[in-house]
């Protein structure tokens, strides 16, 4: 069995923060809890743009190839961090 990296764990852990995030900015009822949950996503999305974009050459050899199941993970991860920076970031 694959040994799982500790920047694989932080990456899926932020992904899964931004997709909470996300549901709960759907299901948002009042425009300030909206604004509020807009705010955490925003962040959330920066953290996991800056988890995304750590160059290659910093990462352990423990992590997979841009071609990979995780490589490709980690590229959507940072399209859809930056996609939704724009959509929600600082206006």
């Amino acid at each position: 069995m694959r040994r799982v990296g500790g920047t694989d764990l932080r990456l899926a852990a932020a992904v899964a923060e931004v997709e909470g995030l996300y549901a709960a900015l759907l299901r948002a009822r009042s425009s300030r809890r909206r604004a509020e949950v807009q705010a955490e996503l925003s962040r959330a999305a920066d953290r996991l743009a800056r988890l995304a974009a750590v160059p290659r050459e910093e990462r352990s050899s423990a992590d997979a190839v841009t071609r990979s199941r995780w490589g490709r993970r980690r590229a959507l991860a940072e399209h859809g961090a930056r996609w939704i920076m724009a959509r929600f970031g600082a206006e």
